[in-house]
C-alpha cells in the first residue's frame, strides 16, 4: 500500500517464501487499516496511537465537523468513516488541542517528538491523519503448534494465521501472539514432532524457494504498492480486484507481486464485508463465517 505504517522492509517476504515452498495461506485478504496514521509525507507513516483518542482527542474535517461521533469505534469502522470523508474531498484531522491538550507531551513523548519534527504543535494545531495499512490478520496457515501444511516448516508471529485475531486484530495482539505461540512452537519441537505437517485443506503446487527474487527493484515495489492502494484498500469491489489481478500478473515473479496477487484473489473470493475486509458490492456480513485458503497452484493455474 502507498499509505502504510509498516516498515518498508516488511513486504510479505515470509508469506511469499512459504507460498513458493508449497504451504497453504489463509485469509490473506484480511489486512487491517489503522485510522490515525500521521499524514505528513513520511513513508512509512508514523502512527498516532489510539491512546490519544482514549485521552479525548476527536476526529474532525477541515470545517471542524466531526468525522465520526465515537472516535473509539473499532478500527475498521473509523477507517471507513475517514475514507468516506476523504472521498468527498474533505481532509481529516485529529484534534488533540483540548484533550489531552497540555498533557500531550508528557503522555505521548514519542509522538510529540515526531510532531515537533514535522513542525506541528498538538496544543495549537490539528494533526492530519488518514487510514493506512497496519499489519495483518491472515498469513501462513498453522495449527496450535505452529505447524504449516509443509513438512518441517513452522510459522509464528505476524506471518502466521493462527485464527486468534479473527477478522480484525486488536492493538498489540500480534506481540502477544509472537510470544505465546512461540512457546507453543518451542514445546512442540522439544517433543520431537518436527516433520509432522498440518493436514493440507487444499492441494499445493510446490516450487523451489530459489525462484523468489531476493531483491525487488524499487520501480516494481512502487508499482505493486500503487496497484494495491487502488484496489485493495479500505473499500474493495469486483471490478477493482479483477483489474488488480490483471496488473499484478506482470509482477508475479517478485515477492511483493505474488503476495499482492494472493491478497487480491482472496479478497475477490470473499463476497461479504467482515472486519478489515469491506466490499462495496457485498456490504453485508455473511451469516456463515468461512476462511479463504490459497496456495501457489491457485496463482499459477487460476480457475
Amino acid at each position: 500500500m502507498l499509505t502504510t505504517t509498516n516498515p518498508l522492509s516488511s513486504r510479505g517476504g515470509g508469506l511469499a517464501l512459504a507460498a513458493r515452498a508449497g504451504a497453504v495461506l489463509r485469509d490473506v485478504e484480511m489486512v487491517q487499516f489503522h485510522p490515525t496514521a500521521l499524514d505528513v509525507g513520511i513513508d512509512p507513516m508514523p502512527l498516532v496511537s489510539e491512546a490519544v483518542r482514549g485521552e479525548g482527542a476527536i476526529l474532525v474535517d477541515e470545517n471542524g465537523d466531526r468525522v465520526i461521533e465515537n472516535p473509539l469505534s473499532a478500527r475498521d469502522v473509523v477507517s471507513r468513516a475517514e475514507w468516506a470523508a476523504l472521498q468527498k474531498g474533505h481532509q481529516v484531522f485529529l484534534d488533540a488541542r483540548v484533550r489531552p491538550g497540555e498533557r500531550f507531551a508528557s503522555r505521548f513523548p514519542g509522538i510529540f517528538e515526531i510532531l515537533h519534527d514535522a513542525d506541528i504543535d498538538p496544543l495549537f494545531d490539528l494533526l492530519p491523519v488518514r487510514p493506512a495499512a497496519h499489519y495483518h490478520m491472515g498469513g501462513v496457515l498453522v495449527d496450535a503448534a505452529g505447524r504449516t501444511t509443509l513438512e518441517g516448516l513452522y510459522a509464528v508471529g505476524e506471518v502466521a494465521s493462527t485464527g486468534l485475531h479473527g477478522a480484525n486484530r486488536l492493538a498489540s495482539n500480534s506481540l502477544l501472539e509472537a510470544i505465546v505461540c512461540a512457546r507453543w512452537v518451542a514445546a512442540d519441537l522439544s517433543l520431537g514432532r518436527a516433520g509432522q505437517p498440518l493436514a493440507k485443506p487444499v492441494v499445493t503446487h510446490t516450487v523451489s524457494v530459489a525462484d523468489a527474487r531476493t531483491e525487488t527493484p524499487k520501480a516494481d515495489v512502487d508499482a505493486v504498492r500503487a496497484i494495491m492502494s487502488r484496489a485493495c484498500g479500505v473499500l474493495r469491489d469486483d471490478a477493482g480486484l479483477r483489474s488488480a489481478l490483471d496488473d499484478l500478473r506482470d509482477h508475479i515473479d517478485t515477492d511483493e507481486g505474488l503476495v499482492g496477487y494472493m491478497l487480491a484473489s482472496c479478497a475477490l473470493q470473499r463476497r461479504e464485508s467482515r472486519g478489515g475486509h469491506t466490499r462495496t458490492d457485498y456490504a453485508q456480513l455473511d451469516p456463515v463465517a468461512e476462511h479463504t485458503l490459497i496456495d501457489l497452484a491457485d496463482v499459477l493455474d487460476p480457475v
